[in-house]
């Protein structure tokens, strides 16, 4: 009976080891995918990516221009001393950047899956989530907001104490769009405290409070560094129609903080239609918190729902970004 236990055990650790190895093998190859299209965005001159280059191959060796040391300032002279460095271009700077960035996020979603059958079931929707523009954009063209993200994830999954407050304090001073993220992660910690305490918060008014503290979030965004909304009016009616489905799909949307995180950015960019300020990217964000919420919470049936329900909106958007490469 106990050589029997202790096959089983073995079997189930080379089982997880197989899995470990295949998402970091998955992870990598996603990684190489990000790097291929910040090369395409290069050629082709679109996106952030061509902006930073632009900048950066005007100045060669060690002549690097006066920058201020706060936000892109302090990253635009990190990428010229990394490249004085290992005298290297600044693009395969960035490219090793977005790349170790998309395998490091990939790899924490794929890992957090709980079942094999789970990974079955969540696989498709998986490889529309990570490979819709809006997402891909975070680490192939955002490259700033894509490293200071992966900071957020990895102080949110695995840290805690003072060395997540450290990662959370990072991320944020890397970019503060991520502020956002770390109020509304603290402002469900101290909801679900409250209800620890013994004061209990409807679910009602738990939206409230978080619709509350978005419009907040995107007001003050807006005041400090807003920039006017551009995208189409279309495009708008998709991204309604995928946060419909965020928000509707599964009740326990709250009760998970990624899914509280998710909703909570998807307010902040309607909000900032309202009050013509750009949060666009802020959708690629929710998304992936929203997979992650499925990840840890979602049942079969609503997996399944959202998976169907996000084709038309992955078909739509990608298509329209090839035909602007062609």
């Amino acid at each position: 009976m106990e050589a029997l236990i202790q096959k089983k055990h073995r079997l189930s650790m080379k089982v997880a080891t197989l899995y470990r190895f295949s998402a970091l093998i998955f992870s990598m190859a996603y990684g190489f995918l990000i790097v291929a299209l910040l090369q395409l965005q290069y050629q082709l001159g679109s996106g952030d990516i061509a902006s930073y280059l632009h900048f950066f191959n005007q100045f060669v060796g060690s002549d690097a221009p006066e920058l201020s040391m706060q936000q892109d300032g302090a990253f635009r002279l990190s990428i010229f001393f990394l490249r004085d460095i290992f005298n290297v271009e600044a693009l395969i700077i960035l490219s090793a950047f977005a790349f170790i960035t998309s395998t490091i996020v990939a790899y924490i979603f794929l890992r957090n899956i709980r079942s094999e059958k789970y990974l079955i079931l969540l696989l498709p929707l998986f490889i529309m989530a990570f490979t819709t523009p809006i997402t891909q954009a975070l680490f192939s063209s955002n490259i700033r907001s894509g490293i200071a993200f992966t900071f957020l994830m990895i102080g949110m999954v695995y840290l805690r104490g003072l060395p997540q407050l450290a990662f959370f304090g990072l991320s944020s001073l890397i970019h503060f769009s991520m502020i956002p993220f770390v109020g509304l992660y603290i402002l469900f910690h101290l909801i679900n405290r409250l209800n620890f305490d013994g004061i209990k918060l409807n679910n009602t008014f738990t939206f409230i409070l978080l619709f509350c503290v978005s419009i907040f979030f995107a007001i003050t965004g807006g005041i400090v560094r807003g920039t006017s909304v551009s995208s189409s009016f279309a495009y708008n009616i998709l991204v309604f129609y995928v946060a419909i489905l965020i928000i509707f799909t599964s009740r326990k949307l709250i009760k998970n903080v990624y899914g509280f995180m998710s909703a909570g950015m998807i307010f902040i960019y309607f909000t900032g239609l309202l009050i013509d300020v750009s949060y666009i990217r802020y959708v690629g964000n929710a998304l992936l918190l929203y997979f992650l919420f499925l990840v840890q919470e979602g049942e079969k049936s609503k997996i399944e729902i959202f998976t169907v329900g996000f084709i038309p909106f992955f078909i739509l958007t990608s298509s329209y970004m090839f035909s602007n490469l062609s």
